[in-house]
Formats: structure tokens, C-alpha cells, sequence
């Protein structure tokens, strides 16, 4: 369902893109690996939580998310913004394996962050809401559908 839901938005929005059936993978460096690709090239998605609600940011496999950054971004603090738990994640994102989470699709519509070192690629790939499909985008298609906001996410 997460696959077909994640294609949908991307056919409907005349999204370029490629969908990537792999091996099983449960990281996204691990994804990266198996599709033979720099962990530079791929995106994880993180979800994060407000006070005002949910948030999909995507930095890329090979960084880590700066948690003051983030919050400096969406104008929170400590106590405020938060990595949603796997409870609120299976919860929130039933139709997407755990961890599979896209930047778009799904029942929910929250706003996107996407780190700059991505949003400078000409192509992302991601989780395509399974651990055994990625999807390959244009940037700018991924910025589009998303109304995606830009902003410097990782950990220096």
C-alpha cells in the first residue's frame, strides 16, 4: 500500500522518478549500499514533532540529524520539537513499513524540511514506504510537491 500510495502522489504531481526494488534494509546507509550508491546520495527521513503537529525532515544517510538546528528552523525548543517514537510512528504511518516513512505521501500532509546538501542534488533517492523499495526523484519534483523549505539540518 505505502509503495502505490508514494507512486501515486508523484504520478499525479508528473513527478520524474524511477521506483528501486532491493534487498531487504533496514538503514538508510545500508539502503545506499545495496543500490550501490555514496550514503551522500541518499535521504533518510526523519519525523519530528511539535506542539503544533508532525514534520517530515530529510538529511542524507551519510549525516546526522543537529537537533538544535532543527528546532532553531522551526522556532521550538528542547521540550517542544522531538523525534516521534516508533509507537507514534506506526501509529501516525500505518500504511508505511516502520522506518520506511517517504518525505511525501500517506494519508498525513506536513511540511518538509530538506537539508540543503540534498536539496543541491539533482536527484534523491529514498525509502519508497517499504524496506525493499526506494525511489529515485528529481530534486526540484520532490521540492515542488513538498513545498519543501531548505535548510542547513546536520550535524557540523
Amino acid at each position: 500500500m505505502g509503495v502505490a500510495d508514494l507512486t501515486k502522489v508523484l504520478d499525479d504531481a508528473g513527478a520524474e522518478y524511477e521506483l528501486l526494488h532491493h534487498g531487504h534494509t533496514e538503514r538508510a546507509v545500508a539502503e545506499a549500499e545495496v543500490l550501490g550508491l555514496d550514503a551522500s546520495e541518499v535521504a533518510k527521513t526523519l519525523i519530528a514533532r511539535t506542539p503544533a503537529g508532525r514534520f517530515r525532515a530529510l538529511v542524507p544517510a551519510s549525516e546526522r540529524l543537529d537537533m538544535r538546528k532543527l528546532r532553531e528552523v522551526v522556532g521550538g525548543s528542547k521540550d517542544d520539537v522531538q523525534l516521534a517514537t516508533e509507537t507514534e510512528m506506526a501509529h501516525d504511518y500505518p500504511e508505511f513499513a516502520l522506518g520506511a516513512v517517504p518525505p511525501v505521501g500517506g494519508a498525513r500532509r506536513e511540511p518538509v524540511i530538506v537539508d540543503r546538501k540534498l536539496a543541491r542534488r539533482e536527484w534523491l533517492v529514498f525509502e519508497a514506504g517499504s524496506h525493499d523499495d526506494s525511489v529515485r526523484v528529481r530534486t526540484a519534483d520532490l521540492l515542488r510537491i513538498t513545498a519543501a523549505q531548505t535548510a542547513d539540518l546536520c550535524q557540523d
